[in-house]
């Protein structure tokens, strides 16, 4: 095999090594993101229900101070009917009008209970449909719920099962690329996340877009070394035969997957 031969089939297999590492950052990060989505999902039921448990503690204690309000009724009806009923002990006219006085005031304060009683009778009622309208956004929130959780966690199975395939792809790559090579190549990725291998575009490096000097251009034609872009390190190809490969590396920015970086 020729050194041309070697360099190409090197740099076909650090492509292919990357287009792997790209397809399981992006299904890493998928795999990643569904316990967020599942949390978001659950915080719309969470939601639903707390404002459901805070409606029905106003509707208790709204119904307490009815309670309450019944039997300040019932004292100030026992008042006023014992008043009334001292009428017949009244011997003078003064005692007269201090009585109609006391039964006018009784009559006042049951009148007020009793305004108060309906305003509270009122709001109960306002509670009431208020926990109607709640309970069913409860029970659309849980069905909503159940059903993105099921679709979430079907999802995150098939993006497992896809991702130990291409675990397997990756694992075959590896033993095709010389370790030196290979170990460039790491920190590299680990230095510009998901572009390592880039072609030359235009005249210029297909990771950075700085300007490779003409003669570095022709020494990457001619594939007799590794050459890596004076700016960024990457290493870099000529995309002639390997041209579908460069598409795909400049398709990197997917979404899902990191951004370049320069």
């Amino acid at each position: 095999m020729s050194e041309e031969t070697r360099l190409k089939d090197q740099l076909e297999h650090l492509i292919r090594l990357q287009e792997i590492d790209n397809r399981l950052s992006i299904i890493k990060s998928e795999i990643a993101r569904i316990p967020q989505r599942v949390e978001t999902a659950q915080k719309l039921l969470t939601e639903a229900q707390k404002q459901f448990a805070q409606s029905h503690a106003d509707w208790e204690a709204c119904n307490q101070r009815k309670r309450d309000k019944e039997r300040d009724l019932e004292t100030c009806e026992e008042r006023l009917s014992k008043a009334r009923n001292r009428q017949s002990e009244i011997k003078t006219n003064k005692e007269y009008q201090v009585h109609l006085q006391e039964i006018e005031t009784f009559k006042a304060e049951k009148g007020r209970v009793e305004e108060e009683l309906l305003i509270l009778m009122e709001q109960i009622d306002v509670y009431k449909r208020r926990e109607t309208e709640l309970a069913q956004t409860i029970k659309a929130a849980e069905q909503n719920f159940d059903s993105e959780r099921s679709q979430l966690e079907n999802q995150s199975e098939a993006l497992k099962a896809e991702r130990d395939v291409v675990e397997k792809e990756r694992a075959a790559v590896i033993p095709t690329i010389d370790p030196k090579l290979l170990k460039i190549y790491q920190q590299l990725k680990n230095l510009h996340r998901e572009l390592a291998v880039v072609p030359i575009q235009h005249g210029t490096c297909g990771g950075c877009h700085m300007n490779i000097p003409p003669q570095m251009v022709a020494e990457v034609k001619a594939r007799q070394r590794i050459l890596t872009c004076s700016q960024c390190q990457r290493i870099l190809f000529w995309p002639s035969s390997i041209e579908q490969a460069a598409v795909m590396i400049n398709e990197a920015g997917t979404p899902g997957a990191p951004a370049a970086s320069s």
